[in-house]
């Protein structure tokens, strides 16, 4: 349960003031468990750092050597792009969350879906 807490977190700075200011806003969310061997968490963050790079959303990239990378974007009034790779034992657990600043899924909900197609096609 360490990581959810971290993971939770996050997803509440990044909605926080999109609640504070009303709006309603549609978040996509997927996760995958991998076998460390078949996935690195440096490979899960450039599968995603590109898709990100690709729609123009500005991506950071941190990384923590061995625990986790963290890739972020967004664009300004429209959502953002939160993605976590992280290393637990001989696993790879990627989360890839889309935020759009509005009740339907829009376009930070696709480029989740299109960063989460990536790190599928990048296991090995």
């Amino acid at each position: 349960m360490k990581i959810a807490l971290p993971i939770a977190a996050a997803l509440v700075a990044a909605a926080s003031p999109v609640l504070a200011q009303g709006r309603d806003f549609t978040l996509t969310y997927h996760v995958e468990r991998t076998p460390a061997a078949k996935l690195s968490i440096a490979a899960c963050g450039n599968a995603v750092a590109q898709v990100a790079r690709a729609a123009k959303l500005g991506a950071d990239v941190q990384s923590f050597p061995g625990q986790l990378v963290i890739v972020k974007g967004g664009r300004a009034g429209a959502g953002a792009l939160v993605a976590h790779c992280i290393a637990v034992g001989g696993t790879t657990v990627s989360v890839v969350q889309g935020i759009d600043y509005q009740p339907r899924k829009a376009a930070l909900g696709q480029v989740a879906d299109r960063a989460f197609a990536a790190v599928k096609a990048a296991i090995g």
